[in-house]
């Protein structure tokens, strides 16, 4: 590059990223045939391409409470990353067990015997039925059609399965499974179990079908079979805080302890869903089999780090406290209409461009309940009047994530913090 130096390259642009990593971009750039201010502006482009890829905070205006792609369920953290007593035993001095606060803990929240914690939970699934086959000689999941899920990145039950070396054997149709079809195929299949699967990301409505826990509980009794329960979404809530706050889309959703109560020897779930905590799977029910997870050589491979632990500990304490709004996905779910009217009111009196208030609907996300929706208002903002306006969004230096909507930009707070409120001010004062 002999129409600027690397160095000289390098000076023109003002960023937050390391000077190595600017070094390294100038070095790599192809730009043999530009002159000199072409270079410039090609280098500041690739820079603030790489500055977007940092992984940082964002304010989440998109109205998904549980984004995939935004980390999925928000917390509030006060983890320093300093050492803690994760394995030892301060009473006694000497080395502890780990997770045994948290395990006691669970198992209070949930009435289970026994949990553990894994680090998704497609592990939760896999570490359960590969310790299942190998320890207590299990060889086929007997599984409804209507419950072959995939999820978001690929994920697809069929290879979790295939992968732990057990037989699938799918029964009845996509809309329909009776309990016959359960009963046979455990007739025909020895050294089988059920696998319950929770449709938490799409719905099947109609001419349907369907078998319940309490059901299957009593079939796999009579053929001595383990009944697994993958709920996936994590719902821990009360009953009772729901009816308290008034919250009705979750009427129909399963909650973990229904699940265990109705009979499941393990259930199996996120915690970075509608639990609200941090990625995570956790695993509840049957101690003789979560032990046996425990000991699995496997077990090791997909544990939890310090700070996972940390976080799932807080929340739960949250739950079993009875301070439920403390977690941030609670708290946003909970938040009334005219609270969150009263905040887009506010920001609505800074925007310069042409824009309003309007009724619209926030939504979960996360592969959570899609057929549900919560009544919001809304800031929705004329983007072909103000084309630059979206990128400006994203792109600030504290990224702001709207939706759009018909050619419209939508800012929804419910998905957000109201702390957050001044810097979306601040930001549309800067326009």
């Amino acid at each position: 590059m002999e129409k600027i130096s690397i160095n000289d390259l390098v000076n023109e642009v003002i960023s937050d990223l390391p000077r190595e990593i600017l070094i390294y971009v100038a070095q790599n750039l192809k730009v043999d045939a530009l002159e000199k201010n072409e270079i410039i502006e090609y280098f500041k482009n690739e820079v603030s391409h790489y500055s977007a890829k940092v992984q940082k905070k964002v304010i989440n205006c998109t109205g998904t409470l549980l984004h995939t792609n935004l980390g999925r369920s928000q917390i509030d953290t006060d983890y320093s990353g300093e050492s803690t007593n994760i394995e030892f035993d301060l009473f006694n001095q000497k080395r502890g067990i780990r997770n045994e606060f948290l395990n006691e803990l669970m198992n209070l929240l949930l009435n289970s015997e026994d949990a553990c914690f894994v680090n998704n939970n497609a592990s939760s699934l896999y570490i359960t039925l590969k310790t299942l086959k190998d320890e207590f000689e299990i060889n086929s999941v007997i599984i409804s059609r209507g419950e072959i899920i995939e999820i978001g990145g690929s994920y697809r039950l069929p290879e979790i399965i295939q992968e732990t070396g057990l037989n699938m054997i799918e029964i009845g149709t996509t809309n329909k499974t009776r309990l016959k079809d359960y009963q046979k195929a455990l007739e025909n299949n020895e050294k089988s179990l059920i696998l319950k699967v929770h449709r938490s990301n799409y719905s099947i409505e109609g001419f349907t079908e369907d078998v319940d826990i309490k059901e299957l509980r009593s079939l796999a009794d009579k053929n001595d079979a383990l009944l697994l329960h993958d709920i996936g979404s994590g719902l821990v809530i009360s009953r009772k805080f729901l009816e308290k706050e008034n919250i009705s889309i979750f009427n129909s959703e399963p909650t973990i302890q229904e699940s265990l109560e109705d009979g499941s020897d393990l259930v199996m779930f996120s915690g970075d869903k509608l639990f609200g905590s941090v990625q995570s799977g956790i695993i509840a029910g049957n101690q003789r089999i979560i032990k046996k997870i425990k000991d699995s050589p496997l077990f090791r491979t997909y544990r939890c780090s310090p700070f996972t632990l940390y976080e799932l500990q807080e929340t739960t304490i949250k739950y079993v406290s009875k301070r439920e709004l403390e977690i941030p996905v609670w708290k946003m779910i909970s938040l009334k209409y005219e609270d969150l009217y009263k905040r887009a009111e506010e920001i609505s009196k800074v925007i310069k461009f042409d824009h309003s208030i309007v009724d619209d609907y926030s939504i979960m996300g996360g592969g959570t309940m899609p057929d549900k929706k919560i009544l919001s208002p809304v800031i929705k903002i004329d983007m072909l009047s103000n084309e630059h306006l979206l990128k400006n969004l994203i792109l600030n230096s504290l990224p702001i994530i709207p939706r759009t909507s018909k050619e419209k930009i939508v800012i929804d707070l419910r998905s957000t913090h109201k702390k957050n409120d001044e810097i979306i001010k601040s930001f549309f004062l800067s326009q």
